[in-house]
């Protein structure tokens, strides 16, 4: 629809664009960079910045490709279990918020905290699935944009895979979490103006009784044209259990809690989360409904919202599409790099390689993992389009990979009769139970075990769902077998800011888990 220059002028737009901003930005504000504000932005982030943080890092590229591919699937349900089914998450993490700046309030990430609630072994797991988390949601962005670049301008797939990573690798490495931030509130506003764009082009162009009269004479109209819709309501518990683990175990989401002021973190994600429903509802709507109504064919549903983009409005509704897509990109890309940036340096090269490093040594290490870590998720990105696995597939089996975490991190933040065998357990056999229960019934539904067999609904949802039940009942049950109570007083001291010493430690050793017994 466009040609390959177009997507490549894109690429340098944006990542020139938000680096200059970036580099100017500093400049104005005259200070030098310090390891405390690199990673946290000063923790004096306001309700309004925080808010929109929020909304574009919630909104993955998977947000406006897969939405409108439930919605050209699944009719009228599919805007709304995709949008509902992702905002409960983010309204829920609200009261995570409070808590997490209430009991540590000068920590880093939700693994530090972790590290002083349980033990080693927790430390080390729960270490494991937020990387995985990190790594899984930074390929669907990639996975993401490189199939709308491969879509309408012809690009070559794993070149845009590989390219894409550094349009936000590069401000993000020079301006932290703070850049983010800041790159984070303008997409925000130019998704929601570009968003009202196709809205009114839509309506206008077409109308709703064309939509309507087409999705009446599909085939599958009998769930088209119904709330009622059984392969829309299996999306939704899908969507639902899974998007648990993508903003619980997600550092990313932690992180603007930590860097937010008290008094706006619980507000954020309320806000946040009420707005950000529009965004994939609306998306859905127009872009993936109004498609299967017109009978828009494509190779692959993943696809429908580009294709659909330049339908209504051309070469210049691609380009709309292609700049609201990358500003998804790059929001979501530039806060998982700064997530597993400040994992990897707080839980990692701190705890165990340099724990005497000082300020100026972390904010260098900081910026060499950022960089290193957005070049291979191109390639990670490249490897995953090789095996051939689609956006849809990740998106609905992230759930059984990564909430084994969810349930366990919760209850250990929030109850103090969480103990470190129910926690470990409950997370490992968790996962462990969800993805046998996801190849076991793949198999006893398909008769065999492939990519297509997996990626069925009910094997997807009997995976996500068994996480949950399994993690949960080993972390509660022992939990209250154990008559064992966790003083989260003991935590006030345990954290202490990157700047806060030269070169002596930054925090004194201490003793993981410390419980006392009820009596």
């Amino acid at each position: 629809m466009l040609s390959s220059s177009v997507g490549y002028l894109i690429l340098l737009i944006f990542g020139g664009g938000f680096t200059a901003v970036t580099i100017m930005m500093q400049r104005r504000q005259g200070k030098e960079m310090t390891a405390e504000q690199f990673s946290t932005a000063g923790r004096n982030v306001g309700v309004g910045l925080a808010s929109a943080s929020i909304i574009a890092a919630w909104t993955w590229a998977a947000t406006l490709m897969m939405s409108s591919s439930t919605g050209y699937q699944y009719g009228i349900s599919g805007p709304y279990w995709y949008a509902a089914g992702a905002s409960i998450q983010i309204l829920l993490f609200a009261i995570v918020a409070i808590n997490l700046k209430k009991k540590a309030p000068n920590a880093h990430t939700f693994l530090e905290f972790i590290a002083q609630r349980f033990d080693v072994k927790n430390h080390r797991l729960m270490l494991g699935f937020a990387l995985m988390t990190n790594i899984i949601v930074t390929a669907m962005v990639i996975l993401g944009g490189a199939i709308a670049l491969n879509s309408l301008t012809g690009m070559n797939i794993f070149v845009a895979a590989f390219l894409i990573p550094l349009t936000f690798t590069i401000y993000t490495m020079i301006g932290g979490l703070k850049a983010s931030f800041v790159a984070d509130y303008f997409n925000t506003v130019f998704i929601f103006v570009i968003l009202f764009i196709f809205a009114a082009a839509v309506y206008y162009k077409f109308g709703v009784t064309s939509v309507y009269e087409g999705l009446k004479n599909l085939p599958q109209s009998q769930h088209m044209l119904t709330m009622a819709s059984v392969p829309g309501l299996l999306f939704g518990m899908i969507n639902i259990i899974g998007n648990f683990g993508t903003v619980f175990v997600d550092q990313a989401y932690w992180q603007r809690a930590i860097a937010s002021k008290n008094s706006a973190a619980s507000k954020a994600y309320i806000y946040g989360g009420i707005a950000w429903f529009s965004i994939p509802f609306a998306v859905a709507t127009f872009l993936g409904v109004s498609a299967a109504g017109l009978g828009i064919a494509v190779d692959s549903p993943d696809s429908i919202a580009p294709v659909m983009a330049s339908h209504v409005l051309g070469n210049l509704g691609s380009i709309l599409f292609l700049t609201m897509l990358f500003m998804a990109v790059m929001s979501t890309g530039a806060a998982e790099l700064t997530a597993i940036t400040n994992i990897i340096v707080t839980d990692i090269y701190l705890r165990s390689i340099n724990p005497k490093a000082s300020s100026k040594k972390i904010l260098s290490t900081s910026r060499k993992v950022t960089l290193g870590f957005g070049l291979a998720m191109g390639v990670f990105s490249i490897l995953l389009f090789y095996l051939g696995i689609s956006l849809g597939f990740v998106y609905m089996a992230m759930g059984i990979f990564v909430s084994g975490a969810v349930i366990p991190v919760t209850l250990g933040l929030m109850w103090k009769k969480a103990t470190n065998t129910g926690a470990f357990y409950g997370a490992l056999l968790g996962m462990i139970g969800g993805v046998v229960a996801w190849n076991t019934s793949a198999y006893l539904i398909n008769g065999h075990i492939n990519v297509e067999a997996l990626g069925g609904l009910y094997p997807m949802l009997i995976g996500n769902s068994t996480v949950f039940i399994i993690s949960g009942v080993i972390s509660i049950v022992h939990g209250l077998l154990a008559e064992k109570e966790f003083d989260f007083d003991e935590l006030k001291d345990k954290f202490k800011s990157f700047d806060e010493h030269g070169d002596e430690p930054l925090r004194e050793e201490v003793a993981y888990g410390s419980t006392t017994t009820v009596k």
